[in-house]
């Protein structure tokens, strides 16, 4: 039996951080995604597939375009896939 989870990402903004260190302007931090709390998630979730047996397969990133100001586009990771097996 197959099993597919969605982990979406969070950008900086939805945390409540600033992005001074790119820029003075604030619409661009929401292309900036938070890669620890990513990695926290995807983790917990492995975690999780594990105790109840499943094997991951795969962990899919999902990428995304946005056009930013000026014509600028940015691409981000906007989610992941995680493809996990039941072994048991």
């Amino acid at each position: 039996m197959l099993k597919t989870l969605y982990i979406k990402t969070t950008n900086l903004e939805d945390g409540g951080k600033t992005a001074s260190w790119l820029s003075n302007d604030k619409a661009n931090i929401k292309t900036i995604v938070d890669g620890e709390a990513l990695a926290k998630e995807i983790e917990r979730q492995g975690n999780i597939l594990s105790n109840e047996g499943y094997q991951i397969l795969s962990i899919l990133p999902i990428t995304s375009q946005k056009i930013e100001s000026h014509s600028l586009s940015a691409t981000f990771t906007s989610g992941v896939i995680i493809t996990a097996l039941k072994t048991n």
